[in-house]
This record gives C-alpha cells, sequence and structure tokens, in this order.
C-alpha cells in the first residue's frame, strides 16, 4: 500500500503531482476483503472511464485514492501478520487527513453502498446495506466510516463533484457514456444532504448503532468537527443546484449559515431546486442575523419560492444591510445579490415589492426573470 502522504499528494490537498484527485467511498464487502469479487472494482472502473470520456479533457489522468489500496491494510491478520509500528504510525496519520481530502472542495468522491443482485457475502453483516429511507433523509448507515466520508463529502465540494455511482444505469458501460452522462445520472436523485453541524454529526452517531468501526465515534467526531471547521471557513463559494431539495435542506442550511461557520462565504446557490417559502424564510431568518457577512450573491432561481418567501428575504437583506454596512451586503453597481428567476412570484407580487422600495431608501435589488426590483 502507498504511504497516505503519497495518495494525499504531499502539500496539496486537492491534486497528486497536478493531477485532480478522486477519492472513493465503497464498503467492505467481507471482513477479510473490501471487494473479493471486484464488483466494487467493475463499477467504479466505470465510473472513472466516464469521467475520463470528457470532450474537453480526453486524456486526462486521475489521482485516485483508496482506503485499501492507499493507506497501508494488515497483511493476513487472521495469521498474526499485521501492521508493522511504522505501518501503524502512516495508517493514524493517513486516518487523520481523509477528512480534508474527501471534504476538499475540489475532490471528485465516487459513492457506492448498495451491493450487487444476488451477492451472498452479506451473511456476516447484512446491514450494511444503506435502507432508501438512510440515503434519502441522510441517517448514518452501520458503516461508521463510510457515513463519515459522505458527510464529509458534502461539506463543500460542488453538486457535481460528490457522485453516487449506484445511481448510473445500464448504459454505464457504452464507448459514449461520458462525464456529462454519468453526473446527470449520479448528481440527481442520489443520497446528497446538506452539510451537517458538528454537533449534529455526533447526535446521530450517538443515535446509531453500527456494525463496523463503532469503536471509533470520539475519532470521526474529532475529525469532522475539524474538517467542518476548516472547509467551511475557507468557503467563498457554495453551490447546490439541481439536487432536487427543498424546504428542509433549505433549513438545514439556514442552521450552518446562523452558527458563524462561513466567514468568507460569498456566493450561495440553490439554483434548480424546490425550495419553498418555507425555505426562504428560514435562508432569511439566518441571514436576517448576519451570518455569512460577505454574502454578495443568493441565487434561488428555478425553485417554488412565493411572494412570502421573496418578501422575507428581501426584508433580511435589508436588514443586512443597516447592520453590517458597507457594500457586502447590498450589490455593488451592475451586480445581483438575490435572484429568484422563474419563481413562483406572480406580476401582482413582484408590484407590491417594488412599491415597498421607495427611491430615497436603500433597496436591495432583485432579479425576477425579465422584472429587475430595485434596479
Amino acid at each position: 500500500a502507498s504511504p497516505p502522504r503519497a495518495a494525499l499528494g504531499g502539500g496539496s490537498r486537492a491534486s497528486l503531482g497536478g493531477l485532480p484527485v478522486i477519492a472513493l467511498s465503497c464498503p467492505w464487502r467481507t471482513k477479510q476483503h473490501p471487494d473479493p469479487d471486484g464488483d466494487t472494482l467493475r463499477r467504479v472502473g466505470s465510473g472513472l472511464r466516464a469521467l475520463a470520456n470528457d470532450w474537453y479533457n480526453r486524456g486526462q489522468r486521475f489521482g485516485v485514492f483508496w482506503d485499501f489500496l492507499s493507506l497501508h491494510q494488515h497483511p493476513d491478520p487472521a495469521h498474526g501478520r499485521v501492521r508493522t509500528a511504522e505501518e501503524n504510525r502512516l495508517f493514524r496519520q493517513g486516518l487523520g487527513c481523509l477528512g480534508r481530502l474527501f471534504a476538499h472542495p475540489h475532490t471528485t468522491v465516487l459513492r457506492t453502498a448498495s451491493y450487487p443482485e444476488g451477492y451472498d457475502g452479506r451473511k456476516w453483516s447484512a446491514q450494511l446495506v444503506l435502507s432508501l429511507r438512510d440515503q434519502y433523509e441522510g441517517l448514518p448507515g452501520p458503516n461508521l466510516w463510510r457515513y463519515t466520508e459522505a458527510c464529509w463529502s458534502r461539506l463543500s465540494c460542488g453538486s457535481k463533484l460528490s457522485l453516487d455511482l449506484d445511481q448510473m444505469g445500464r448504459l454505464a458501460g457504452d464507448p459514449w457514456y461520458d462525464r456529462s452522462a454519468m453526473i446527470s445520472e449520479c448528481a440527481e436523485g442520489g443520497d446528497r444532504w446538506p452539510p451537517l453541524l458538528p454537533s449534529q454529526f455526533t447526535e446521530r452517531l450517538d443515535a446509531r448503532a453500527f456494525t463496523e468501526g463503532k469503536d471509533d465515534k470520539a475519532l470521526v467526531s474529532r475529525l469532522y468537527a475539524g474538517a467542518f471547521r476548516e472547509e467551511m471557513r475557507r468557503a467563498t463559494r457554495l453551490g447546490y443546484g439541481g439536487l432536487g431539495w427543498g424546504d428542509a435542506e433549505a433549513a438545514q442550511v439556514a442552521r450552518v449559515i446562523a452558527s458563524g461557520a462561513l466567514p468568507r462565504l460569498e456566493a450561495l446557490s440553490f439554483l434548480l431546486n424546490d425550495v419553498g417559502d418555507d425555505g426562504a424564510r428560514a435562508l432569511a431568518a439566518a441571514l436576517g442575523r448576519a451570518g455569512a457577512p460577505q454574502l454578495k450573491r443568493l441565487c434561488l432561481g428555478s425553485n417554488a419560492i412565493g411572494e412570502g418567501g421573496v418578501g422575507a428575504l428581501d426584508a433580511a437583506l435589508l436588514r443586512r444591510a443597516a447592520m453590517i454596512g458597507g457594500e457586502s451586503m447590498l450589490a455593488r453597481r451592475g451586480q445581483t445579490p438575490l435572484e429568484i428567476d422563474y419563481s413562483r412570484l406572480t406580476k401582482e407580487g413582484a408590484k407590491r415589492l417594488l412599491a415597498r422600495h421607495g427611491r430615497s431608501q436603500p433597496h436591495t435589488p432583485i432579479r425576477m426573470g425579465h422584472t429587475a426590483l430595485g434596479a
């Protein structure tokens, strides 16, 4: 196995010698070997082939992290052959770097949780298969490390970089199946949920019994909290477009904003989701308390927000302007801090919002299709 620093590219957490990094999150199918039948490898191979089949980057090479191959494993624990002291030190060092690797905004994370149909290696740990309820509600599955890797990957990476390989269809093996086709299948309708606060992450760990890694709860809680603080603190852009998110997911992002974890965030996008008035009000409440003080652009286009949600956001942004001052809240000339194109705001609602803005008072530019509120 390669030393962890080699897998992580030394000083560069997002690249390996200038190569883009892909991190794999896969369950172990038996206690002795993660993939005895090669099914995971075939699934991962289809995903890597699709990522490499990119019109603009043909021939692109990748640095791939797979824990079984990239971290020192026990050679044969059943017969007493375990890691040496040096290998064990490197293994623990590698574990300490996993949060940085999976949470980095430019790392592509490929995830798989399901077993192939008819697979009989489940006898020792049938609970490893995540239920649909677990996947779509963001509850931890019985494998502690896989769940933690999934939570890391949801912190700050874009909607096209956290990909669920279990969503790939039968055409994944066709020559024409490329990066765009894979993203359209695997980035939407998968099990992606919003970032969790460290306290929420720990609560979910404590509420669930794990079949694997249960003795590492304190370790992964500490690693998650460290990765959360680091990645949220440095984040300037967060893109959650096209994930099928609604009010609950928007409210969770609002909790993160309200916590003060995003001091440098400048742009936040929920484009092409199903956020309604309740989600918009939750975001408005967090923003109205001056959460994310550097925010300059909020994109909620192509959602289900009506007059109530838009009005709450408008009022919140005006309160922020009074609290923070300067140009960190209100847009500079020619910029738009709030975009709600193609929402459910009616013409009558837009007129009422326009009527609230007198030319003599500060105003928040809002883009609504062809109507510019405050322009």
